[in-house]
């Protein structure tokens, strides 16, 4: 192929790249919209894990493990009431 052909194959797939990235972003500011609606009208159970200035760090690893593990074992639970709710 000549040089011209493949700089029109170039500038035809980065467009569609761009195309196609610009309505990823649209998505997901639309997933971000709607997601916020529904956790102003579903009240959260889940408490955040906050690492305190004066505790360590490979106490805080340890203690956020127990917690994402004991919410892993939990999450058909978790569902379920969700879905109750709903």
């Amino acid at each position: 192929m000549n040089f011209i052909i493949k700089t029109i194959l170039l500038v035809m797939t980065f467009s569609v790249f761009l195309a196609l990235f610009q309505l990823l972003l649209k998505s997901e500011n639309l997933k971000q919209t709607s997601f916020s609606k529904n956790i102003k009208t579903q009240k959260e159970n889940f408490e955040t894990i906050l690492r305190d200035p004066k505790e360590s760090i490979p106490n805080f690893v340890t203690r956020f493990k127990i917690k994402s593990f004991e919410l892993w074992e939990n999450a058909d639970q978790l569902k379920m009431e969700i879905q109750i709710k709903k």
